[in-house]
């Protein structure tokens, strides 16, 4: 039995919000994108002491915003690689 991970676990209830009010879901994301985005700048405004923090910040919104334009790929598990051939 595999246990999602929580990112793939987000993704499907993206896919459920995505799929109930498609239109909705464009322009929430869109929002956010822009949310990201300024915040991801607010990095290059930030006093010393704080970019770190404004950093890990921009970090996560763009891993959420990658979740949420890709849920459909986010929601399933990897799929297993083969195993390679040994090298002759």
């Amino acid at each position: 039995m595999t246990t999602n991970t929580p990112q793939q676990v987000l993704a499907q209830h993206c896919m459920r919000l995505r799929n109930a009010d498609p239109r909705a879901w464009d322009e929430f994301v869109t929002c956010f994108d822009a949310y990201a985005t300024e915040v991801t700048v607010a990095v290059t405004r930030a006093d010393q002491n704080m970019i770190l923090n404004w950093q890990g910040k921009a970090q996560a919104y763009l891993h959420l915003l990658d979740t949420f334009r890709n849920c459909a790929s986010h929601s399933q598990p990897p799929k297993k690689q083969p195993p390679s051939a040994p090298m002759p």
